[in-house]
């Protein structure tokens, strides 16, 4: 299973393969329980919402209609679904994603942004 996993922000996000896919994978990427954000083109960003609470470094900001969103803390995976399961992500979802991050400055920190 292909997924997009963001660990240090200043390489962006690496293709990884997993062997295995469940919850408990995605738990452990994201360290802690994840939590779904669904995007176009049946993407998923998974991350852990407590990671803001536990001090954890901002990563990404996500955009509502192209304004300042929110802030994902910590380690993300992105990847596909079917509607009713998570699933691999294919190469045009990929490239789809990686098109739609666009580099933003926030309180003087270059960040990658993409909209919800």
């Amino acid at each position: 299973m292909t997924i997009l996993y963001l660990s240090d922000k200043e390489q962006g996000f690496q293709e990884k393969s997993l062997d295995k896919y469940d919850i408990e994978t995605i738990r452990g990427i994201v360290q802690g329980p994840p939590e779904a954000l669904y995007l176009p083109n049946n993407i998923v960003i998974w991350k852990n919402p407590k990671a803001a609470l536990l001090n954890q470094e901002k990563k990404l900001v996500v955009r509502h209609e192209g304004e300042m969103g929110d802030y994902i803390h910590g380690e993300i995976a992105v990847t596909g679904t079917d509607g009713t399961k998570t699933i691999s992500l294919s190469d045009d979802q990929i490239e789809y994603f990686k098109n739609k991050l666009e580099e933003v400055t926030v309180d003087g920190e270059k960040m990658l942004a993409i909209d919800y």
